[in-house]
């Protein structure tokens, strides 16, 4: 039951809403990791403060969400 006939490979509800979850998942864990890195190093190595937390969550979501797309292009072509 392919949307797209056979070019594609299977693109099914289920596949769409897994891949649609790692994209999610992987910018929220990549956000989330990138602050707590950021204050990890500055606390524990040079503490020096003038980090901008929302910049460093903001690259580090943007690079989640493309290393997700990039899994859920896997996961749907599989």
């Amino acid at each position: 039951m392919s949307y797209y006939g056979n070019g594609i490979g299977q693109v099914t509800a289920p596949k769409v809403a897994i891949s649609t979850l790692i994209i999610g998942g992987t910018v929220v864990a990549f956000a989330v990791g990138g602050v707590i890195s950021a204050f990890s190093d500055e606390f524990f190595l040079d503490g020096k403060t003038g980090r901008d937390y929302k910049k460093v969550a903001k690259r580090n979501a943007a690079l989640g969400g493309a290393l997700g797309a990039f899994a859920a292009a896997g996961i749907l072509a599989a």
